[in-house]
C-alpha cells in the first residue's frame, strides 16, 4: 500500500461539523523536528534536555490562547477533547462527586457518562427542554436546590444554540460549571454576551480541530486562579507528552485567525442559517425554525423512518460528501448533523450554501445517481482550493 499517496486530500464536500481545514503553515508545522521531541523541563531530580527553544513555542502559544480567549489562564498541553475532559474532570471532581452532564439523547457526548463513572462519580442529566433544544433552566435550579451537585461539565456535541452561562450560574450558584466548548472555540467571539467566564463558566475547554481550526488537539481556559491551580497540579498526570508539533500547529493556527476571529464566526454561522433555508426549500424536514434554524455551524435534517439508522450517511459517502449520522436532541432519533466551519475556511459565503443544498436534494430526494452527484461535488470543490481568514487567502497544494 502507498500510505503517502492513501492520505492525499480528495476532492469532497465536508459537511462533517468535526473537521476543518489546517492553513498551509499549521500544516507544515506538524511535519517538522518538533513532532518527536520533548521541551526542556525541570523537576526536583531531572533535567529534560531540549537545545531547540520549543518552551517559547509553548509559552507563546497560552499567550495567544489568552489573548484569543480574553483569559487570564490558557493550558494547551491536551491531545484531543477527550484527553481535555478526563484531566477537567479529575481535576475539579471531589472524590465521589456529583456530575451533571447533557445526556446524549440530548446532544451530550457519548463518552462523558461512562468516563464520570469509571472515576466513581454520580452521575445525572441535565433537565432539557426540547422544543427550545435548550437546558431548562427552572428545572436545573429546582433540581439543585434540592439535590446539590458538585460539577456541571456541559458537554454539548450536538448543538443549535449556544449555552447561556449566567442562566447557568443563577440555577447552580454552589457548582463548578465547565463548558467543553469543543464544537464552538471557533464561534465564542460572536457568542452571545451571556456566555462568560467571569460570573459564568470556571472553565471552557474543548478540541481545537472543530470550529477552531487547528489540529487535533484540545485546550482551556479560565480565569479562576483556583481552577487553574488544579487543572496545572493534574496535567503532569495526563499528559507526560503534549506532542510539541501540535502545539507549534495550534499557535500558528491562533496567530493567523486572531485578526478575523469575529469575523470568520460570523460567517460561519450566518452560511449555517442560510444553509438551513436552503434545504427547508428544497423540501427537507429540519428543526429549529423559530430561531432561523440554527445559532451555531450545525444544521440538522430528520431523516425520514423508511430510510433507516445509517442509509443517508452511506449515500452521501458514495457521493463524496461528508457527514455524520447522529441521533438528534430534536427528536432523539437519529438524524445528519451538517456543519458550515470548513465550507467557511475554504472561503464559501451565504450564496454558496444553494449550491450545496442542491447537491443534497440531488441525492437525497431525488435519487439522482450517486456518481454523477459525486462529479459535481469534487466540482464544487476544486473551485475552493484555499484557506480563508488568513489574511489574503492562501492556496493548499493540490492533491
Amino acid at each position: 500500500m502507498d500510505v503517502l499517496a492513501a492520505l492525499q486530500r480528495k476532492p469532497s464536500l465536508n459537511l462533517f461539523p468535526i473537521e476543518n481545514r489546517l492553513s498551509p503553515r499549521a500544516a507544515a508545522a506538524l511535519a517538522t523536528d518538533a513532532v518527536n521531541r520533548y521541551p526542556y523541563s525541570e523537576t526536583p531530580v531531572a533535567v529534560y534536555g531540549d537545545v531547540t527553544g520549543l518552551n517559547a513555542v509553548y509559552d507563546y502559544c497560552v499567550d495567544l490562547t489568552k489573548e484569543f480567549y480574553g483569559a487570564r489562564h490558557a493550558f494547551v498541553q491536551f491531545l484531543s477533547g477527550l484527553h481535555t475532559m478526563h484531566t477537567v474532570l479529575t481535576a475539579v471532581t471531589p472524590r465521589a462527586g456529583r456530575v451533571m452532564v447533557l445526556a446524549p439523547e440530548n446532544g451530550g457526548h457519548y463518552a462523558t457518562v461512562t468516563i464520570c463513572e469509571s472515576f466513581g462519580y454520580e452521575v445525572g442529566f441535565l433537565p432539557f427542554d426540547r422544543e427550545r433544544l435548550q437546558i431548562d433552566h427552572a428545572a436545573l435550579a429546582a433540581h439543585v436546590a434540592e439535590h446539590p451537585v458538585d460539577v456541571i461539565y456541559l458537554d454539548a456535541s450536538t448543538t443549535l444554540r449556544f449555552p447561556d452561562a449566567q442562566a447557568l450560574r443563577s440555577a447552580a450558584p454552589a457548582a463548578t460549571i465547565c463548558l467543553d466548548a469543543s464544537h464552538l472555540l471557533g464561534l465564542l467571539a460572536a457568542a452571545p454576551g451571556t456566555l462568560l467566564l467571569d460570573g459564568g463558566f470556571d472553565s471552557i475547554s474543548g478540541s481545537t480541530h472543530k470550529t477552531l481550526p487547528g489540529p487535533q488537539k484540545g485546550l482551556l481556559v479560565t480565569n479562576s486562579d483556583g481552577l487553574a491551580e488544579k487543572v496545572a497540579a493534574r496535567i503532569p498526570f495526563t499528559a507526560s507528552s503534549s506532542h510539541s508539533a501540535t502545539v507549534a500547529s495550534l499557535a500558528i493556527t491562533l496567530e493567523e485567525l486572531l485578526p478575523h476571529r469575529a469575523d470568520y464566526a460570523r460567517q460561519v454561522i450566518a452560511n449555517a442559517r442560510r444553509l438551513g433555508e436552503e434545504l427547508a426549500r428544497r423540501g427537507f424536514d429540519l428543526p429549529g425554525e423559530s430561531f432561523g434554524y440554527t445559532d451555531t455551524h450545525q444544521v440538522w435534517l430528520h431523516m425520514p423512518e423508511s430510510s433507516g439508522t445509517h442509509a443517508w450517511g452511506r449515500l452521501l459517502t458514495s457521493a463524496d460528501i461528508r457527514t455524520t449520522t447522529v441521533v438528534l436532541p430534536s427528536n432523539a432519533r437519529p438524524g445528519l448533523r451538517l456543519g458550515t466551519q470548513e465550507l467557511t475556511r475554504w472561503g464559501m459565503k451565504e450564496d454558496d450554501m444553494a449550491a450545496v443544498a442542491e447537491l443534497l436534494a440531488r441525492l437525497l430526494l431525488r435519487s439522482e445517481d450517486s456518481r454523477k452527484v459525486a462529479a459535481d461535488v469534487g466540482d464544487l470543490a476544486r473551485e475552493f482550493p484555499g484557506v480563508a481568514y488568513v489574511g489574503q487567502p492562501v492556496p493548499v497544494a493540490a492533491a
